[in-house]
């Protein structure tokens, strides 16, 4: 197998640039599939608390997802030095 340098080889699902890790992408998807499973629990229970369950829901959507958007948001407004 020929060596890869870092410029040839392809990003992955959970890295930022090739080679480098993205503890924010894992803990997003976490949150995703929590999301998904407090849904799925509110709805197929239906002795739950509905209200809760909807509240709990939209957080780790929330959790999810803006996280993600704040830091593409900084860093294109602030790029990091170096």
């Amino acid at each position: 197998m020929p060596d890869e340098t870092a410029s040839q080889r392809t990003k992955g699902f959970l890295e930022e640039e090739p080679g480098r890790k993205s503890a924010m992408r894992a803990m997003s998807i976490i949150a995703l599939v929590s999301s998904i499973a407090f849904a799925l629990i509110t709805l197929l229970n239906p002795s739950a608390d509905q209200q809760s369950g909807i509240f709990i829901t939209f957080g780790f959507l929330l959790a999810a997802f803006a996280p993600k958007a704040l830091q593409k948001f900084s860093e294109t407004k602030f790029p990091p030095k170096g």
